[in-house]
């Protein structure tokens, strides 16, 4: 142990004692304070540490008692480490913790078994001066070294093998671990220690017999925390659980492999995928699909289970199945879920749960009361909720009543925080399904019916899709809803480099899928969600706060699984998410991230804001009323729009965004833009991808506005129904008419509207659910919760008491069909949808481009002629379609012969595109109007223009 320290206190005793009398007392050894945790310790023999100060020497503390003490005039406590100025790091290692490669390394003096033995301990790195003074000390985050000395690559969780069932916990920090076991009463039946401690992987292991199977239980993780510099002793479940009792308290001993938990047939299930740039994909949340669907028994209502009442096998088809039966059979091939992993937002046990058909006086009852509460439940009484919210909006579509009753913002509760509704972002159990969504939630019920569901949707032709989100967790420390971050503290989350403060920039506490053990657990998770329940693609939220590496080792992963070994196509496992670039990680700064302009060439999908904002002008939030290219900029100005020269210069730039979006997004594709000039989709920044399927072509998901609510604030208050019905159906037939991944909001169709809430995360059923009789699409039922929208409500009350927005059936019925001619038209050949960036490049030509064009028109062709090459559609040499976006019919020459109006129009809903023309070239189309032309192949390939910009 070195001695540095003694020296000077011997010095100083000396001079205290000269200088006093035995009765005077001197406090000697104030401690230094710990600031922060500047040092990383990023392998077993490195430190990268920046103490900002001069100093003679350094070393590393650690106790396993948690009583460190940095003393200035006395001796430390703990165990010591020395630190010497001589460490470098390797390439690999420079790159893993780039943004603080360019600090002072240090060497670590020990063993490798003694490091180990630090990392169960509190560590603090101190700096001394000459004299052997401490200058400086931090905490230390040990993220690296933990990689380099535990990573840990086998099955984790609950494990069955023939001889019994065994328990893998991973905590290479923790000082010891037992498993307490209980019965289905949450009785204690035993706690056991582990049978086992891999030293060399942090593994516990425990070992029990098949009686353990269908038992509840949880950890005892006894570990070092720095929430509170102590050692814990957390009660806690497993990061691995597979199954768990009602509200997430206790896990479960489940093998999902038992025929009890599959429904009929599930082992027989196997899904042929198709290409990803043969899917459409239609976002919905489990209990927006049917929780007012009184076509699905009641107890179903809001679950799984509501998707199996699908016509099949003698069962009733409800409502919101025979929508999605309609959209399947013209082409629809995936269904998005938001996430149904298990989350901490909503409480699973109803009898604790206020939803809208119970009592009024019951929210009082449940989650407490101020005197405006005790008010309403005293006026309302036994009124349901629900019938209680109608009479307000029947007095006044904008009334406020209902969005205080969800928020209650002079009460500590709120009714949000007691509905069975949330998005469900918030993730607790990365591999359970969510036991709100279930009819039960204790225990097995959610897995047999997360897989009948699975299965009902393929029964009708649909793929399904889950969101996950891997990018935060809802909580850490000694949160009842923390679980990575008790078994393992602080390794699981990204920590700022200085303070050590969990990094939020997603809005929780964000994890670090640049350390191995949670990229592991994020590709574990999805393999077990691919091959036990047979999910067929994944939308990543937040994607780029993850490492690049990361999403493709995943498709690696995933593309080893085998309809012949495992039942699931992997291969064809489609993965896209939200690459935006943000927050701490953003350009590249800590990895290379996953996000939009670094995916190219992955076969990786990012939704494209590029065109979404050229069709439909930004969101009300942030733009207000600045429009887009089809609700009217410079063609049909609204009542707070600019210069008409500004308007048009945005107008030409909206156009030029739609049509590289329309490619796929291709950074390659070369066009003309709006200035004259030969240029490609990376231009101006516009492209990103390097494949079609790479681009997620929307104009509206969960976030933000619906299409409808947003189109709404961009359009002249004087607009007639009829107009903005052709606004919003010419703006999704640039997402269906496009090359790319269509992806729509469900009930976009149908006119969806939530009373124009901008972010309805928390908004409850009242504005979220959809309504599959057409009665209602929820314009106008209230403004929304101030949490996100008070400073618009001005704006909103005005937009949502326009008379001339009024919706009615035969609206949103006509809304409904033109979208689904939208999709039947897509899939009636496959030159809408092109698999590669040579076939685009090759056969897609843009028309009515450069400084001459018609403003507010854009023609595009696909070819499958003689020049194309190699024969896609043996019924065509190609099709032409012309988005005409003023209110007025427009013509264009064009050098095309031999077409006409596509047959699905011509015998659709749509009477006004009937009236579009081809003559001698000339090709005329009605205002707010998408025609799609065909060209019919004469028994062999024949002449179609190419893109004569492509090489």
């Amino acid at each position: 142990m070195r001695l540095h320290y003694l020296l000077p206190l011997l010095i100083i005793g000396l001079i205290i004692s000269s200088c006093t009398t035995p009765q005077q007392t001197t406090q000697l050894s104030p401690e230094v304070s710990v600031d922060g945790a500047s040092a990383h310790w990023v392998a077993s023999d490195l430190l990268i540490w920046d103490p900002g100060v001069d100093a003679e020497s350094y070393e590393l503390r650690y106790s396993l008692d948690a009583d460190l003490a940095i003393q200035r005039f006395g001796a430390p406590s703990g165990q010591s480490i020395e630190l010497t100025e001589s460490g470098m790091l390797t390439s690999y290692q420079a790159d893993k913790f780039r943004h603080i490669s360019d600090r002072p390394v240090f060497s670590l003096n020990g063993d490798r078994e003694e490091f180990r033995e630090a990392l169960k301990g509190q560590l603090v790195a101190v700096a001394y001066d000459l004299n052997g003074i401490p200058v400086k000390a931090t905490r230390v985050q040990t993220h690296g070294v933990i990689d380099d000395l535990y990573t840990y690559n086998g099955q984790l969780g609950p494990i069955y093998s023939n001889n019994g069932v065994s328990l893998k916990i991973w905590a290479p920090t923790a000082q010891h671990i037992t498993l307490t076991i209980f019965d289905e009463s949450k009785n204690e039946i035993e706690t056991v220690d582990p049978a086992e401690y891999q030293t060399q992987n942090g593994v516990w292991v425990f070992e029990g017999t098949r009686d353990w199977d269908r038992k509840f239980y949880r950890l005892n993780v006894t570990v070092f925390h720095p929430e509170n510099n102590e050692i814990n002793t957390f009660k806690v479940t497993d990061p691995y659980s597979v199954s768990l009792s009602t509200d997430s308290r206790y896990s479960q001993f489940v093998n999902l492999s038992d025929e009890d938990l599959k429904p009929a047939g599930w082992d027989d299930l196997r899904k042929e995928l198709p290409f990803p740039t043969d899917i459409t994909l239609y976002e919905a949340h489990m209990r927006d699909f049917s929780i007012i669907d009184e076509s699905v028994p009641e107890e179903q209502r809001g679950t799984y289970m509501a998707f199996t009442n699908n016509g099949e096998d003698g069962r009733e088809l409800s409502n919101g199945m025979a929508h999605l039966k309609r959209l399947n059979e013209s082409g629809l091939t995936h269904l998005h879920l938001l996430p149904i992993n298990d989350i901490a937002s909503v409480i699973e046990d109803k009898n604790q749960r206020v939803d809208l058909n119970d009592p009024f006086n019951r929210i009082c009852e449940v989650i407490g009361t101020n005197q405006q509460l005790a008010n309403d439940c005293e006026k309302y009484g036994t009124t349901p909720i629900r019938e209680v919210f109608k009479q307000l909006v029947e007095d006044d579509p904008t009334t406020l009543e209902i969005q205080r009753i969800y928020r209650s913002p002079e009460h500590s509760n709120k009714l949000a925080d007691y509905d069975g509704f949330n998005w469900g972002y918030d993730p607790f159990h990365f591999n359970v399904p969510e036991g709100s969504y279930s009819t039960n939630p204790e225990g097995t019920q959610r897995i047999l019916e997360t897989r009948k569901m699975v299965q009902a949707l393929d029964q009708i032709g649909l793929n399904i899709v889950v969101d996950v989100v891997y990018n935060h967790t809802h909580a850490t420390g000694a949160s009842r809803f923390s679980v990575l971050d008790k078994v393992v503290p602080e390794y699981y989350h990204r920590l700022d480099p200085d303070t050590g403060i969990v990094e939020t920039s997603t809005c929780c506490p964000n994890t670090a899928a640049e350390f191995n053990m949670m990229e592991n657990l994020i590709i574990d998770s999805v393999i077990l969600w691919a091959k036990e329940y047979k999910i067929d693609s994944f939308r990543f939220d937040l994607m780029g706060h993850h490492p690049r590496y990361v999403m493709e080792r995943l498709t690696e992963e995933l593309a080893k699984l085998t309809l012949e070994e495992d039942g699931v196509d992997g291969e064809n496992i489609y993965i896209y998410g939200e690459g935006w670039n943000f927050g701490e990680v953003a350009d590249n700064r800590i990895f290379d991230q996953a996000t939009q302009f670094m995916m190219g060439g992955t076969g990786i999908g990012n939704f494209n804001d590029r065109s979404r904002d050229g069709i439909r002008g930004g969101n009300f939030t942030n733009n207000r009323r600045a429009q887009g290219f089809t609700n009217g900029r410079y063609l049909f100005p609204n009542e707070d729009a600019g210069a008409p020269d500004e308007e048009l210069a945005v107008l030409l730039d909206h156009a030029d965004r739609i049509r590289v979006g329309m490619t796929g997004n291709l950074a390659g594709y070369p066009y003309i833009n709006r200035f004259g000039d030969l240029v490609t989709g990376g231009n101006e920044m516009i492209g990103y991808a390097e494949l079609p399927q790479e681009s997620v072509n929307y104009i509206d998901k969960h976030d933000n506005e619906t299409l409808w609510d947003n189109t709404q604030t961009k359009l002249p208050h004087s607009m007639n129904m009829e107009e903005r019905i052709r606004v919003h159906l010419l703006s999704q037939a640039m997402i269906n008419f496009g090359q790319g991944v269509p992806f729509h909001q469900m009930g976009s169709d149908i006119l969806r509207s939530k009373s124009m809430d901008r972010n309805s995360y928390d908004s409850g059923d009242w504005y979220n659910a959809i309504d599959f009789t057409l009665e209602t699409n929820n314009w106008g039922i209230g403004l929304p919760p101030g949490w996100d929208n008070s400073d618009l409500w001005e704006g909103q009350r005005e937009f949502l008491n326009n008379p001339n927005i009024d919706i009615r059936k035969e609206h949103m019925e006509l809304a409904h069909q033109l979208f689904r001619e939208q999709l039947e038209i897509r899939y009636s050949s496959s030159l809408f949808r092109l698999r590669s960036a040579e076939e685009v490049n090759q056969r897609v030509a843009y028309h009515n481009t450069g400084t001459d064009q018609i403003p507010g028109v854009i023609a595009v062709s696909y070819s499958d002629g003689v020049c194309a090459g190699e024969v896609l559609d043996s019924n065509l040499d190609g099709v032409l379609i012309i988005f005409n976006s003023s209110l007025d019919e427009q013509s264009i020459d064009l050098n095309l012969s031999g077409m006409m109006l596509h047959p699905i129009q011509q015998d659709g809903a749509d009477n006004l595109v009937k009236q579009s023309q081809v003559e001698n070239g000339t090709f005329t189309v009605p205002g707010l109007t998408a025609a799609v032309f065909i060209k019919e192949q004469d028994g062999e390939q024949g002449e179609f223009l190419c893109n004569p910009l492509s090489d």
